[in-house]
C-alpha cells in the first residue's frame, strides 16, 4: 500500500469520528435539553410555580396592575390600583384610563403626568414563587398566603390569605374575625411578625406636605398634660422638619395623636395659595379602612388617547387631567373604585424613632380603644416594663384576672430606640429595636368581657378625648426626644352587608343611618349614607349618643372538613369567600400551594429604564 493511500484512509478515519463526536455533541445537547424541560416541568408541577398578580385584591401586600407613586405634596410613596385598564378575561386594554389617585398620609390628590412622567405608566402586577411542597409536608396555616383555582372557574387562579380552616364555625365582626370553640367565640389573633406584615400606613411626620403646613396646617400630634392641653413637650413642626422634645418633670407628660385629613375644599385652597380655614390642632376624627390603593379615578380611554391607539391626544397633558379629576363628583367624569373608607378602626400601631437623654424616669406609650387604656411603662434604669390596662370606670382586669402585667424589654438607659405598641387581635404587642418585649403573663384579653354591646364603640368625655385621641407617648421625670411617630392601622374585614358597596352598614337602609346621626345640618337632606357616617366619626361628642355603630353587622360562615376561607388583604375591594355566590369556601383539591416570594416586582421606566425595583423584592408575609 502506498503512503498516499494509507494518508487517504487516515484522514477518512478523521473525519468519520469528527462526524461522530459532533453527531454525539449535538445529541447530548438536545438530550440536555429535553431533561431541563423535564424537570422544568416536574419543577413546575410539584415544587414551585411562578404566578404573576393579576388584581389589587392583596394590596398593599401584593400588586396586580397598578401605579407607583410619589406623592407630589408630601413624598410619601404609596400604590395604587390600575387594574381597571384592562380586561380581566383577555388582558387586553379596557375603555378606562387611570389618572389620579390619594395619598393615605396627606390626602392630597395626585394627578398622573402619563406624558411626561414614564414612572407614572401602569406597571404590571407582582411575579411571585409558590411553593407546591409546603403543603404536602404539613397543612395549610392561617394568616399564609395561597394560591388555589377559583371553584366556581377551575382554570382561573386566585390568590388570597387563610382565614378560616376545616371544620372551623367563623364570625366576621367589627373588623376581626372570630372562631367559635366549644360555645364561646374566640378572636383569632395574628402573630407579632404578621401584625408587622400586614399593618397598613395612616400617619407618619417623616411626610410632611409643604401646601397644608404653610397654611396653618398643625401638627397631628398635640401635647396633653394631666387631663390638660399643652403641657412640656415642645413640637417643633414644619414643612422642614418635625420633632418632639420633653424636658424632665414630676408628673406624666405626653403627646396624643389627633387624627384629621385635609378635605378637597382645604387641598383646593391651600394649592391655588389662598388660606384654609383655621383648624382646632385637639379636633380630631376617627381612623379608617381607607386606602391609597382604592382612590384611583378613571376616565374612558378616548379622553386621553387618540380612538384605538396609544397615541396621546394632542389636547391632553397634566393640566387637562386635573381639570377631569376635578369634575369628578360634579359630572361624573370620574369614579372613585370601591370603598372610600368608612369603617372605623381601633386596631392601631404606634412606631416612635425616639433618643433617651436620661439615665433613669420612666418611658410610657399609651394606646386606646373602646375608652380602654393599655398603657407601657418602661423603667429606663433596668429596661422593666409595666403593662396596665384602665378605663373610666377605673383598673380593668383584663389579664387573667389581673390589670397589670410586669415584664423586660431593651430599652435600657440613654440612647436612640424604635419602640411600637400594638392593639390588634385584642392582645398587646411591643417591640423594642425589633424585639418582642417579654412578659410574665400573656397580654392576650377579650374586649368583650369589659366592653359589649352598645359599648363596643368610641368614647369621648370633657375631659379626656380617649378614642379621639387613640395613641401617646410620654414620661415623667425624663428627657427625650422623638424624631419620627408613624401610625398604622390592622386590616378591618369587612362583613358586607346589603348594597352595592363592601360594607359593615346596610347602605340600602338609608333611613337607619339618618336616624342615628345626631344634629343633622341643614344640608343633612343631601348627604349620603356615607357622609353621614363620616359626620359621625367627626363629632367626637356624638358617640355616646349614637347609635350608627349598633348598625354593623356580622357575618357566620360554617366550613366542613376539607374546607378553607381564604379573603384579600384588600378587604374593600377582593372578590373572596364572603361574596362568593356558590359555597363560602375552598375544597382541599383545589388548593395549589403557599406563596413564597416576590421575586420579580415591576422595574423602574426612569432615570435608567428597566432598573430592578430591589425595595419590593423579598418573602411575603
Amino acid at each position: 500500500m502506498t503512503t498516499a493511500a494509507i494518508t487517504a484512509k487516515s484522514k477518512g478515519k478523521k473525519q468519520t469520528a469528527v462526524k461522530s463526536n459532533e453527531l454525539q455533541s449535538v445529541r447530548e445537547t438536545v438530550e440536555s435539553v429535553v431533561v431541563a424541560f423535564i424537570l422544568a416541568f416536574l419543577f413546575r408541577a410539584f415544587v414551585a410555580e411562578a404566578f404573576v398578580i393579576p388584581t389589587g385584591s392583596m394590596a398593599p401586600t401584593l400588586m396586580g396592575a397598578h401605579k407607583d407613586v410619589v406623592c407630589e405634596y408630601c413624598g410619601n410613596q404609596y400604590q395604587a390600583g390600575a387594574s381597571e385598564e384592562f380586561n380581566s378575561e383577555t388582558g387586553a386594554f379596557s375603555n378606562a384610563v387611570t389618572i389620579a389617585s390619594t395619598c393615605a398620609v396627606c390626602r392630597g390628590r395626585n394627578v398622573y403626568d402619563l406624558r411626561g412622567n414614564a414612572n407614572h405608566d401602569t406597571f404590571s402586577g407582582d411575579r411571585i414563587l409558590v411553593s407546591k411542597f409546603d403543603y404536602v409536608l404539613s397543612d395549610p396555616k392561617r394568616w399564609d398566603v395561597l394560591v388555589f383555582k377559583y371553584p366556581d372557574e377551575s382554570r382561573m387562579n386566585y390568590i388570597k390569605r387563610l382565614i378560616g380552616l376545616p371544620g372551623e364555625q367563623l364570625q366576621i365582626s367589627g373588623g376581626d374575625i372570630y372562631i367559635k370553640s366549644d360555645s364561646d367565640w374566640q378572636i383569632a389573633r395574628k402573630p407579632p411578625g404578621k401584625i408587622r406584615a400586614m399593618r397598613q400606613v395612616v400617619s407618619d411626620t417623616s411626610f410632611r406636605a409643604e401646601a397644608l403646613i404653610d397654611k396653618g396646617w398643625p401638627s397631628l400630634w398635640q401635647p396633653w398634660s394631666g387631663g390638660e392641653q399643652n403641657g412640656r413637650f415642645a413640637i417643633e413642626h414644619s414643612s422642614d422638619a418635625w420633632s418632639a422634645k420633653l424636658t424632665a418633670s414630676p408628673s406624666p407628660e405626653f403627646i396624643r395623636y389627633y387624627h384629621k385629613v385635609a378635605d378637597s375644599s382645604t387641598w383646593r385652597d391651600a394649592e391655588a395659595g389662598r388660606d384654609i380655614p383655621e383648624v382646632n390642632p385637639y379636633a380630631s376624627q376617627l381612623i379608617t379602612d381607607f386606602l391609597s390603593y382604592n382612590s384611583s379615578l378613571t376616565v374612558p380611554r378616548s379622553y386621553i388617547y387618540v380612538p384605538g391607539s396609544s397615541v396621546f391626544d394632542e389636547n391632553y397633558n397634566v393640566h387637562t387631567a386635573s381639570q377631569m379629576a376635578d369634575g369628578a363628583s360634579s359630572r361624573g367624569i370620574a369614579s372613585a373604585k370601591r370603598n372610600s373608607g368608612y369603617h372605623w378602626v381601633g386596631d392601631l400601631i404606634s412606631d416612635f424613632d425616639v433618643e433617651i437623654l436620661s439615665e433613669s424616669g420612666t418611658f410610657i406609650v399609651d394606646t386606646i380603644e373602646f375608652g380602654v387604656r393599655f398603657r407601657a411603662s418602661i423603667n429606663v434604669a433596668d429596661g422593666s416594663v409595666v403593662l396596665t390596662c384602665s378605663g373610666e370606670e377605673g383598673a380593668i382586669e383584663a389579664f387573667g384576672g389581673t390589670s397589670s402585667v410586669e415584664g423586660t424589654c431593651r430599652l435600657r438607659g440613654a440612647g436612640k430606640y424604635r419602640v411600637e405598641l400594638a392593639n390588634v387581635d385584642d392582645q398587646i404587642v411591643l417591640w423594642v429595636n425589633g424585639k418582642v418585649a417579654e412578659f410574665s403573663k400573656p397580654t392576650e384579653f377579650d374586649s368583650r368581657t369589659f366592653r359589649n354591646g352598645s359599648q363596643r364603640r368610641p368614647h369621648w368625655s370633657e375631659t379626656d378625648p380617649l378614642d379621639a385621641a387613640p395613641l401617646a407617648i410620654g414620661g415623667q421625670e425624663i428627657d427625650l426626644a422623638v424624631s419620627r411617630a408613624r401610625v398604622f392601622r390592622d386590616i378591618y374585614y369587612i362583613s358586607i352587608q346589603g348594597g352595592s358597596e363592601y360594607s359593615d352598614y346596610n347602605l340600602f337602609r338609608e333611613s337607619d343611618i339618618r336616624a342615628a346621626t345626631p344634629e343633622l345640618s341643614a344640608t343633612a337632606g343631601r348627604m349620603s349614607a356615607i357622609d353621614m357616617i363620616l359626620e359621625v366619626y367627626a363629632h367626637p361628642e356624638w358617640w355616646s349618643e349614637t347609635s350608627l355603630f349598633d348598625l354593623r353587622g356580622d357575618r357566620n360562615f360554617q366550613l366542613d372538613a376539607g374546607q378553607y376561607f381564604p379573603m384579600g388583604d384588600n378587604s374593600s375591594s377582593s372578590f373572596d369567600a364572603r361574596a362568593w355566590r356558590g359555597g363560602h369556601f375552598v375544597d382541599e383539591r383545589y388548593l395549589l400551594g403557599k406563596a413564597l416570594l416576590v421575586f420579580w416586582p415591576h422595574t423602574w421606566n426612569s432615570p435608567v429604564p428597566y432598573t430592578p425595583n430591589f425595595a419590593r423584592m423579598g418573602l411575603i408575609r
